[in-house]
């Protein structure tokens, strides 16, 4: 490539390889955030040769981001990849999907998990006079979190922010 001549070698000073490693882990963090919006997995061991426990946590944090981003926030995101590289076309005649509004269950089954999660930790937090009161509207908490997570299972597919535009362009190509 001509980068180097015959005979020349690449630095082996510590101070060039803490910069090199650190440009390394912080493009790949760049690339991690455009494809999955979080920045890029194991950069740790990339910047300082060593796995360490705090590294692993903060991964375990990054997959658990990774995990609702993708799940419950990327189907508008993919949708706008489709309309920026022509992968969908609208039609004057058709409704667009992007037009239909998502199922209520998918703003209010969340809103509801969010609220009796924070009506626990309060109650947890700030514990009435009589243990019997406290136990009570704990369990009632607890009940009623897990019937909001057991409709979690049963409304999934209206959860998921799944991209609308898939199935026109799937219709487009076998067109």
């Amino acid at each position: 490539m001509g980068v180097l001549g015959e005979g020349d070698e690449i630095p082996t000073s510590s101070q060039f390889e803490y910069v090199f490693k650190n440009r390394w882990a912080d493009n790949g963090d760049g690339i991690a955030r455009q494809y999955t919006g979080t920045p890029a997995l194991k950069s740790d061991y990339t910047r300082t040769g060593v796995r360490t426990k705090m590294g692993l946590l903060q991964d375990g944090y990054k997959s658990m981001q990774r995990y609702v981003q993708n799940n419950f926030l990327d189907g508008a995101r993919q949708d706008s990849y489709d309309i920026l590289v022509g992968n969908h076309r609208y039609s004057s005649v058709e409704e667009s999907p992007l037009a239909k509004a998502r199922h209520p269950v998918a703003i209010f089954l969340p809103a509801a998990i969010g609220i009796f999660i924070a009506l626990l930790i309060l109650k947890l937090l700030m514990p009435e006079e009589t243990w019997t009161s406290q136990i009570s509207h704990i369990g009632l908490y607890i009940a009623v979190i897990v019937f909001l997570f057991k409709q979690v299972k049963v409304w999934g597919d209206y959860l998921v922010d799944q991209p609308r535009l898939y199935h026109t362009l799937a219709k487009a190509k076998a067109e």
